[in-house]
């Protein structure tokens, strides 16, 4: 589907899921329509979506569906290219004072804490956006025991480096602020510490691995 939500924007939402696969689809519908399309300003992708932004004065919004419509079809019609490089490896220490909602994520999925923080820390996620922040990231998909979904009231403040589910997403909030995901560790607030290094860390299709550390270690980073 197609729709354009500004004067010289354009939103494509593709039929498939908002998960690793999604994302891959929406990276290669934006090369070609970088290709079919090369005077844009602009392309975000997030999830299963890709905005594009273009020059006011050369919009043609019968020449931009066109040239959309037949940029979705061939992307659908080709096998995603799954982000196979190297991770980002965070470390996350999982201490009870550091995670709060820790607890109850485990009382819901009939665990223990320890065996929250092996199923968070075993998989490697995929960024499906960015956003909400400057460089904070939805990963996905976390497995499917530990998923609650965001806190009804959201808290004041969330530490720097905090690690939060909500449903299936895991994400580390950048900054110190308000937020409503359940948290269940924290990375060490230096990796944080350049704004810059924080946004170009993530990007939509790469991959994120949590390596768990002990209490001493995340202490000894800075944390």
């Amino acid at each position: 589907m197609i729709t354009f939500p500004g004067p010289a924007s354009a939103l494509v939402a593709l039929p498939v899921a908002p998960d690793r696969d999604g994302i891959a689809r929406v990276l290669g519908l934006e090369r070609c329509a970088r290709e079919a399309l090369p005077d844009l300003r602009a392309t975000i992708p997030a999830f299963n979506r890709l905005l594009v932004e273009g020059a006011p004065d050369s919009w043609d919004p019968e020449e931009i569906e066109s040239a959309l419509a037949a940029a979705a079809e061939r992307c659908l019609a080709e096998e995603p290219r799954v982000d196979t490089g190297d991770a980002v490896i965070l470390p996350v220490c999982y201490d009870a004072d550091l995670a709060p909602d820790l607890q109850e994520v485990a009382v819901h999925a009939g665990l223990d804490a320890g065996d929250v923080a092996r199923l968070h820390s075993g998989r490697r996620y995929a960024v499906l956006a960015t956003g909400f922040a400057p460089g904070f990231a939805y990963m996905g998909d976390v497995d499917a025991r530990i998923a609650l979904p965001r806190l009804a009231t959201p808290r004041a403040r969330v530490e720097t480096g905090s690690v939060g589910i909500a449903d299936r997403r895991t994400g580390v909030y950048p900054a110190a602020g308000p937020g409503g995901w359940r948290l269940i560790g924290r990375v060490p607030a230096p990796l944080f510490a350049d704004a810059a290094e924080r946004i170009a860390r993530f990007r939509p299709g790469g991959t994120v691995e949590f390596r768990p550390i002990e209490r001493d270690e995340y202490e000894a980073a800075g944390g």
